[in-house]
Order: structure tokens, then C-alpha cells, then sequence
């Protein structure tokens, strides 16, 4: 449930099980829809780890099972020999690039990437190692959200993406204990804080104080991300077929597999 743990054993980006009341809708479709209980919590796994032979999730997943002693090498390769259950799919069959590689996953990710790096780069502000001890102390060194006194980590209130617009700017940084960094998750401090008035109104003096205002829902922001984020799949498709083109008898070029 640590997504630091998930990240260094799993490889995924998200915590392997997350408590149910803890997920937002923005995070919902990270994680299967089924529940189950483990120890006394109801959590959901995350969709984003792949078990097929020979993916990094798959070897990440065997490395952890022989550290831990759960397996050895024989029954590893046991489980790698068992045949792939057969997955249907309302959608259709997903189309696989060239190659027999999915690329849904590897551009999402630079998509938001590059999102990301717009959002970081919207005006001239700088800020230094005293800036962010200011801020600490503008919030008595505790975190922002819980309130506790412990080693704290930068949070942005407001998550820079494409849903939230929020900024890398020293108004939209707050401290936060490594909980709750972790469970915020791509919510933004309102949602988390869920009703607590308090921290919210000293989250939000503080941004005045910094003189930062939200982006919030502004529409023209909104339209240029959503052209960039389209523009970087355009992009691979248009050097994909240049590619392509300089081997047109290669079949190693070709799209010869079968979908799913």
C-alpha cells in the first residue's frame, strides 16, 4: 500500500493495493473494480501491473518472490510455461504497434510528461532552499494537511495535470509528511482535506501570501494542453511511418500479430 515500496518492488507508479474510501475518481481507473479483503482492509489492486512472460512486471514481481523465499527457481518457471488466460473485451481487440508492442502506455506517459513540463514552465518565478524554508515555517514545520511533525517532503497542492492545472510555483508548494503525500495522490488539497476548513483556509492565506493564483477551470489553458497533448501522438505516428517507409520489404516492420 506504500507507493514508494510498489515503485521500487513493482515497478508501478501507484500503490499495488489502495484502501477503497482512499481512491479518487481520478485515480479509479489506476485500480480493477474488484474488492477484496486483505487483513481486515477492503482495498483494490492496481491495473497498471502486467503479468505476461517476459515483462518487466512479470520479472520485477519473480525477483521478489525469490527474495522473499516465496518461490524458487523451478516453480518460476513453471508459472512462466502456463498458457495466457484468453481476455475479451467489449471495446474490440486492441491494436498493437509494429513490432507487437503496445504503445498506449509509453505515450500516455510523455504525454503527460510534456504536459507537466508546460505547467512548470508557465511564468519567470524562481525560488531557492530559503524560499522553501519559509514556507516550512509559514506552516510551524508541520505538514500542511495532517499537521504532523515529522520529516516532510514538497506537495503540490494543486497536482500539475491536465485535469487540475496546477504549477510548479512556490505559492502551490506546501510541506507534507510522506502519508499523506502518498494517499493525496492526484487530488488537490481540497479534496483531500475533505471538509476541514481550518487547513484549507491556512493552505489557501498562504497562496495569497505568495501571491499565486489557481489556474483553475481557465478554458483557454485547457485547449493549448489539450492540442499538446495531442500533437505528441501525432508526432510518434509521423516518424513511425517515415521510418517505416525507408523498409517497406522488412517484415520485421510489419504488423504481424494477433490481438488479444
Amino acid at each position: 500500500m506504500d507507493a514508494k515500496y510498489s515503485k521500487d518492488i513493482l515497478g508501478i507508479n501507484f500503490p499495488f493495493c489502495a484502501e477503497v474510501e482512499t481512491i479518487s475518481p481520478e485515480l479509479s481507473k489506476r485500480y480493477w473494480r474488484d474488492i477484496h479483503v486483505v487483513r481486515g482492509r477492503t482495498v483494490r489492486v492496481c491495473s497498471q501491473w502486467v503479468d505476461l512472460p517476459r515483462s518487466k512486471s512479470r520479472e520485477l514481481f519473480c525477483r521478489y518472490l525469490l527474495s522473499r523465499k516465496l518461490a524458487d527457481d523451478e516453480e518460476l518457471s513453471a508459472i512462466d510455461s502456463l498458457p495466457q488466460p484468453h481476455r475479451t473485451s467489449t471495446a474490440g481487440p486492441r491494436k498493437r504497434a509494429p513490432r507487437g508492442r503496445y504503445r498506449n502506455s509509453a505515450i500516455g506517459n510523455a504525454q503527460n510528461l510534456f504536459v507537466r513540463n508546460i505547467l512548470s514552465n508557465i511564468g519567470q518565478e524562481s525560488f531557492n532552499e530559503n524560499d522553501w524554508q519559509e514556507t516550512k515555517a509559514y506552516f510551524m514545520n508541520k505538514c500542511a494537511y495532517c499537521g504532523a511533525e515529522t520529516d516532510l517532503v514538497i506537495d503540490h497542492a494543486i497536482p500539475i495535470n491536465k485535469a487540475k492545472l496546477g504549477e510548479h510555483r512556490i505559492g502551490n508548494l506546501v510541506p507534507s509528511c510522506k502519508g499523506c503525500n502518498d494517499r493525496k495522490g492526484n487530488r488537490d488539497y481540497n479534496e483531500y482535506l475533505n471538509g476541514d476548513d481550518e487547513k484549507r483556509h491556512r493552505i489557501e492565506s498562504y497562496m495569497d501570501s505568495k501571491n499565486y493564483v489557481p489556474l483553475g477551470n481557465n478554458e483557454q489553458v485547457r485547449m493549448i494542453l489539450d492540442l499538446a497533448h495531442a500533437e505528441v501522438s501525432a508526432l510518434v505516428d509521423r516518424y513511425i511511418v517515415i521510418i517505416n517507409s525507408l523498409f517497406p520489404d522488412d517484415p520485421t516492420t510489419q504488423d504481424t500479430s494477433v490481438p488479444d
